[in-house]
C-alpha cells in the first residue's frame, strides 16, 4: 500500500512539473504585420557639415536588406559606391562606409532605401525610408512637385518613381536605360510626388513605373513619361506626367514549329506591312499563307507542300527591319480544319457571329449560309472573310427575345489545303430590351475629332465604344447593368484605336480623358448625361 501511495505522489509531482514546463510555451499569437521603425542614426538624419566616413542607422528590431544593390540609391551618385554592412545577415543597425574623398563639398546627399528594409521574421517592409545629410552648412531645399497618372488606365500603378537627371554634357535620352538618376522620389497614395533636397540646376524629369525596382528603364516591362522640356530649379511650377508603355522597336523572335506545315513567328513592336519570305530552295509549287494571331504578337505561317529539308531559311521584313531566321522542320502531325464559334448561346444586339479556323481559310461560299428565326423566317446575312485574322464574320439585324439558328452547309468554307467543313448548325438567342439600360451622353468642349468614347468598368473592360468624326451626342444602347466610367480618346491618326507613344522618338501617346464620375446603369432605365471636358 505504501508503494502505491509513493507511486501516486511521484506521478502527481511529475504532472505538476510537466504542466509548469508547458505554461511558458508560446501559442503563436497574432501575426506581426507592422514594418520596422527607424529609431535613430549617427550622425542624426538631416545633419549638416558632415565630414566623417561612416553612418550608422538603427532600427527597433532585427532587419535585413533585400536587393540592396538595386534598391538603395545614393543621390547624387557617390563613386565608388559606399559599402553597407552587414549585407547578408539580419541586424538592428547598418553601417555605411563612405570612401575617402568621395563626397562633394557643399552638397546635400540622400540615401534612398526603396523597398529594401524588411523585418527579419515576417518580411514586413519599411517603404521608401531615406537618410539625408549635407557636407555644407545647410541642406539643399529646392524641390520638384507634381502628379502622375496613367496615360490610358483609370488608376495609375502604386509608388511610381519620379527621377531627376542632372543635364550636363554626358546626358542623352539613352541615359535612363543605363545610368542611375541624380535624385529620386515616389508617388504617394493619391499619386502626388515631391522630389526634395535638390540642388539648383537644370534637370530632365522622368516618371517610371519601375517593375524591376532598379531605377533603370526596361521598355519591355516598365511604363515611362517625360517632361518634353528640361526644367531649371528653382521653380514654383507643378508638373503632371502620364506614364505609358512605350512602343518597342520591331524585332522578330526565333520561329517555332507547331505542326508539320505550320510555323509561328513571334515578334515585339509595331507590325506594319510585315513580310515573311522563304529564301531556301523550295519546290516550284511551293505556296504559303500568313495571318495574325488575335490574342498575342504572333504571325502564323502555313505552307505546302511539305519540304523535307534539314533547315529552312526565312527573311522577315517590317518597314526598315530585316532579319534572317532559321527553323529545322520535323515531320510531325498534320492539322485538319477545325472551326470555333463565338459567341455561344446568347448574342448581343451589336455583336457579330464569328467563326475562327485553325488553318488558313482560302475561300467561302456565302450561298451555303442560311439563318432562320424560331418561326422559320429567313434572315438576311452579310458575310465577310477577314484574311488578316483568319475568321468569318456573320452580321445580321437582331430583335429582342428571338431565337436564331444558323446552318452552314458542306463546302461553305474551304481552307488552304483544300479541306472543307461538314454541315454545321449554331443556335443562339437575344435578350429582352428591358434587360438593358440606355444612355444619351452629351459631351461639351471636345478639343478635336475624330473622338472615341468608351464605357469601361472599374477593371478597365470596355462595355461599349463609339467612334465619331463630328457631333457631341453619343448614344449608348442596350448596356448591361453595372457600374461604368467614361473614357474619351482623341484619335489623332484616325485609325480607330488608342496609340501609345515612343520614348526614344519623344512621341507622346494619344490624349485620354477619364470622367471621374461613376455611372450606375440599371436594367430598363434610360439616362441623359452631360459632361463638360
Amino acid at each position: 500500500m505504501k508503494d502505491f501511495y509513493r507511486y501516486i505522489i511521484a506521478l502527481t509531482v511529475l504532472m505538476i512539473l510537466f504542466s509548469c514546463a508547458q505554461r511558458g510555451r508560446p501559442d503563436g499569437g497574432p501575426e506581426d504585420v507592422d514594418p520596422p521603425e527607424f529609431v535613430g542614426s549617427k550622425p542624426a538624419n538631416y545633419s549638416v557639415r558632415y565630414n566623417k566616413n561612416e553612418i550608422k542607422i538603427n532600427f527597433d528590431e532585427f532587419v535585413k536588406l533585400e536587393n540592396p544593390r538595386q534598391q538603395i540609391i545614393f543621390s547624387p551618385p557617390i563613386e565608388p559606391r559606399p559599402n553597407i554592412m552587414p549585407m547578408s545577415m539580419a541586424s538592428k543597425s547598418f553601417t555605411i562606409d563612405l570612401p575617402s574623398d568621395s563626397l562633394q563639398t557643399e552638397t546635400t546627399y540622400t540615401i534612398n532605401f526603396g523597398m529594401s528594409v524588411q523585418d527579419n521574421n515576417e518580411g514586413n517592409t519599411l517603404p521608401y525610408f531615406k537618410y539625408v545629410f549635407s557636407t555644407g552648412d545647410h541642406l539643399d531645399s529646392l524641390k520638384v512637385d507634381g502628379h502622375v497618372r496613367d496615360a490610358f488606365e483609370r488608376e495609375p500603378d502604386e509608388n511610381i518613381s519620379v527621377l531627376l537627371y542632372r543635364v550636363d554634357s554626358t546626358f542623352a535620352d539613352s541615359t535612363v536605360y543605363k545610368t542611375l538618376p541624380t535624385y529620386i522620389a515616389y508617388t504617394d497614395s493619391v499619386s502626388n510626388f515631391s522630389v526634395e533636397n535638390v540642388k539648383e540646376g537644370r534637370y530632365k524629369v522622368i516618371a517610371l513605373s519601375d517593375k524591376n525596382n532598379n531605377y533603370l528603364f526596361n521598355p519591355k516591362s516598365d511604363k515611362i513619361d517625360f517632361l518634353e522640356k528640361e526644367i531649371d530649379l528653382p521653380t514654383d511650377e507643378e508638373f503632371e506626367l502620364s506614364v505609358f508603355k512605350t512602343e518597342l522597336d520591331f524585332k522578330s523572335d526565333r520561329p517555332k514549329q507547331i505542326s508539320q506545315m505550320h510555323f509561328e513567328f513571334g515578334y515585339e513592336g509595331k507590325l506594319d506591312s510585315a513580310q515573311i519570305n522563304v529564301i531556301s530552295e523550295v519546290p516550284a509549287d511551293f505556296d504559303y499563307r500568313v495571318y495574325n494571331d488575335i490574342e498575342k504578337d504572333t504571325l502564323h505561317y502555313w505552307y505546302k507542300p511539305y519540304t523535307e529539308k534539314d533547315s529552312l531559311l526565312f527573311e522577315v521584313r517590317n518597314q526598315g527591319y530585316r532579319d534572317t531566321l532559321e527553323i529545322r522542320p520535323k515531320e510531325i502531325e498534320i492539322d485538319s480544319l477545325q472551326l470555333t464559334a463565338q459567341p455561344k448561346g446568347g448574342i448581343g444586339f451589336f455583336e457579330d457571329f464569328t467563326l475562327r479556323a485553325n488553318t488558313p481559310i482560302e475561300k467561302i461560299d456565302t450561298t451555303k449560309f442560311a439563318m432562320l428565326t424560331a418561326d422559320s423566317i429567313p434572315i438576311d446575312l452579310k458575310i465577310d472573310l477577314d484574311r488578316k485574322f483568319n475568321r468569318v464574320g456573320v452580321q445580321f439585324e437582331k430583335t429582342e427575345k428571338e431565337r436564331y439558328a444558323l446552318q452552314i452547309l458542306p463546302e461553305a468554307i474551304t481552307d488552304f489545303y483544300g479541306e472543307t467543313n461538314d454541315t454545321l448548325i449554331y443556335k443562339f438567342a437575344t435578350k429582352s430590351y428591358s434587360d438593358f439600360g440606355n444612355i444619351d451622353l452629351t459631351i461639351h468642349n471636345i478639343e478635336q475629332y475624330p473622338v472615341i468614347v468608351e464605357m469601361v468598368t472599374d477593371k478597365g473592360k470596355v462595355e461599349q465604344s463609339l467612334y465619331q468624326e463630328q457631333g457631341n451626342l453619343f448614344e449608348f444602347k442596350y448596356i448591361n447593368p453595372g457600374k461604368y466610367y467614361f473614357r474619351i480618346i482623341y484619335d489623332e491618326n484616325r485609325n480607330g484605336k488608342w496609340d501609345t507613344g515612343k520614348y526614344l522618338d519623344n512621341r507622346k501617346p494619344e490624349k485620354v480623358i477619364y470622367v471621374k464620375k461613376m455611372l450606375k446603369v440599371r436594367a430598363f432605365f434610360d439616362y441623359v448625361e452631360t459632361i463638360n471636358l
